[in-house]
C-alpha cells in the first residue's frame, strides 16, 4: 500500500470509528473528545482547544480543551479579536501550520489555550459547513513538523466529517 493509500484507509476507518462513538446525544465536548483521542497517537498532541463561532458576527469562543489526555469542557471563552491568530486563520479559512512556536504571533489567551513551554508545532484547521468557518480545531505537539499533512489535506475527510457532526450538534442546541 503506497502512503496516500494508507492515510485514505486510516482516515477512513476513523471516520467510521468516530461516528460509532458519538451518539446522537452526545455533546459537542465529547466529540471533540473522541476526535483528538484517536489523533493523539498519532501526531503527538499534548495540548489542543475546539473554537466555535456562534454566529457570523461573534468572536471565536473556546468550547472545549484538551491537555495531555485531560478534557476541559462547558467553556464558552469569548477570545478577544485584538492580535488574533485565531481570527486571521478563520477569515482567511486555510489550514495554517507553524514549525517555530517560539514566535507564536496570536494573543495571550491564545498562546495559553494551545502551546505548552515544549511545543514544537502547531496546527489550526478550520471547520467549515456549507463554505462558512465555524470554528477552528487547534492542536500542538512537541514534535516539530508534525502536522504537515493536514497542509497536504491528508485529514480534510475526517475534518469534515468532524464538522458536519458539530454542526449537526451545534443545530441541537
Amino acid at each position: 500500500m503506497s502512503n496516500n493509500q494508507t492515510v485514505t484507509y486510516t482516515a477512513t476507518n476513523l471516520i467510521t470509528d468516530l461516528r460509532a462513538s458519538i451518539d446522537r446525544d452526545s455533546g459537542l465536548s465529547h466529540a471533540f473528545f473522541e476526535l483528538t483521542r484517536r489523533l493523539a497517537p498519532q501526531f503527538n498532541i499534548r495540548k489542543a482547544v475546539l473554537l466555535l463561532r456562534p454566529d457570523a458576527n461573534a468572536p471565536l469562543a473556546a468550547i472545549s480543551t484538551w491537555d495531555n489526555g485531560q478534557i476541559r469542557e462547558g467553556l464558552a471563552l469569548k477570545l478577544p479579536s485584538e492580535s488574533s491568530l485565531f481570527e486571521i486563520v478563520a477569515g482567511h479559512g486555510e489550514v495554517y501550520t507553524e514549525n517555530f512556536c517560539g514566535g507564536f504571533s496570536g494573543n495571550f489567551f491564545e498562546k495559553k489555550l494551545l502551546l505548552e513551554a515544549d511545543s514544537r508545532s502547531f496546527v489550526l484547521h478550520p471547520l467549515k459547513h456549507d463554505g462558512q468557518v465555524i470554528g477552528l480545531l487547534g492542536f500542538s505537539s512537541d514534535r516539530p513538523t508534525a502536522f504537515t499533512c493536514f497542509e497536504e489535506g491528508l485529514v480534510d475527510p475526517v475534518i469534515n466529517e468532524f464538522s458536519a457532526i458539530i454542526r449537526d450538534k451545534a443545530l441541537r442546541l
